[in-house]
């Protein structure tokens, strides 16, 4: 019974990590009582579920009804202190924040269709949400950018992208050896 517990705690913890990488997707809209089934939620009651269940399971004499009552009950406990914590910290402060519509694309993948000349103007394309789109482009540092190569957006501003050599970027990514 206690790999029963183990296991639980195990798929809380990882509910949890997939939580705090991929996050919560706000801008999906469900029914409201389905808002409240979402990973961390589930995380949070299996991992509850499994402390508490195993260490009962452990160091108690209680029967096996009552260790799974209990952790039951600590298990929504712990679910309902995560609603509360989404409801009340992480909703508010996400409807809040406001984006800046200048860095909606930045780090998207683009390419150069006209060259772009020192300190000027030219043209790249770029594809976002399943469509392809052409847009005027300068230089980030004022440098010239060949037709073709790879560039990624910085940030859009007046129509015009504002974008940065791919190789560039690739460069300060790499780790020294």
């Amino acid at each position: 019974m206690r790999f029963v517990f183990l296991f639980m705690f195990l798929v809380g913890l990882v509910c949890g990590v997939i939580s705090m990488i991929a996050g919560i997707d706000r801008y999906e809209r469900h029914r409201r009582w389905t808002s409240y089934f979402n990973l961390p939620t589930i995380g949070s009651f299996a991992t509850a579920f499994g402390v508490a269940g195993y260490l009962f399971f452990r160091y108690t004499s209680l029967s096996l009804a009552a260790i799974f009552g209990i952790a039951i009950v600590i298990g929504l406990a712990a679910a309902g202190g995560m609603v509360a914590l989404i409801a009340g910290w992480a909703v508010p402060s996400a409807a809040r924040e406001v984006s800046d519509a200048r860095y909606l694309l930045q780090g998207h993948f683009g390419r150069v269709t006209q060259a772009i000349p020192p300190d000027g103007a030219g043209e790249i394309t770029y594809e976002h949400d399943g469509a392809q789109h052409v847009v005027a482009a300068r230089s980030l540092d004022g440098a010239a950018v060949a037709s073709d190569a790879e560039i990624v957006i910085e940030r859009v501003e007046d129509g015009v992208a504002y974008v940065e050599l791919w190789s560039t970027i690739e460069r300060q990514l790499k780790l020294p050896t």
